[in-house]
């Protein structure tokens, strides 16, 4: 069987390529012309968008949690004077709540920051406190040592992963100062602490 043979004129010559027209062609270039521009367009328009809108990593931080007046209305409530530190400037209350007691019929004022190393650190402040209160507040963290902050002794616990912790007893109540950063932030706290009930005993 042989094989086709390729189509050719009655001259015996192979069959001419099809060419395209001058119009054919310039209707080709074109369409390829607008297609690129097209693309260009829309990543000139997405290039704008992200100019005007720059991810913004970084965000300050506006707090419109007010601890002294929070702990102001507290007060009222507790039986004692709800503490309201003056925290560093950089800090930044995210929560001050007074609640009331529940199953284990302790009522508890507390406050929350972050610091400027986004670490946490906050308190508790009772005068109903526990040991078994206490050790849930901590989370069965173990007894490490004692701190001594502006003279005032602190117990410190320490878990081997998560939060430390300062405990006291100060102005007729049980104090709880909790962070997750270095202990200078517990420090820091617990003096602001001190400071605040001193100025308050003060009167």
């Amino acid at each position: 069987m042989t094989s086709p043979q390729p189509a050719t004129d009655p001259a015996g010559s192979p069959a001419p390529k099809p060419r395209l027209t001058q119009s054919q062609v310039k209707r080709a270039s074109q369409s390829s012309r607008a297609m690129v521009l097209s693309v260009l367009a829309t990543l000139a328009i997405a290039l704008v968008v992200v100019l005007l809108n720059p991810p913004n990593a970084v965000q300050e931080r506006e707090s419109t949690v007010d601890v002294a007046t929070t702990a102001e209305q507290a007060s009222a409530t507790a039986g004692f004077t709800a503490v309201a530190p003056v925290a560093p400037e950089d800090w930044t209350a995210n929560y001050a709540r007074w609640n009331g007691a529940g199953t284990d019929q302790v009522e508890v004022w507390e406050a929350g920051y972050l610091t400027a190393e986004e670490e946490f650190v906050g308190f508790k402040q009772t005068a109903q406190s526990n040991p078994t209160w206490l050790s849930q507040q901590m989370e069965n963290a173990p007894a490490t040592g004692t701190r001594s902050v502006d003279g005032t002794q602190w117990d410190l616990h320490e878990p081997a992963d998560g939060d430390r912790h300062l405990v006291t007893e100060i102005g007729g109540t049980t104090v709880l100062v909790s962070g997750s950063g270095d202990l200078k932030d517990l420090d820091t706290l617990a003096s602001a602490i001190q400071q605040a009930i001193q100025n308050a005993e003060k009167g």
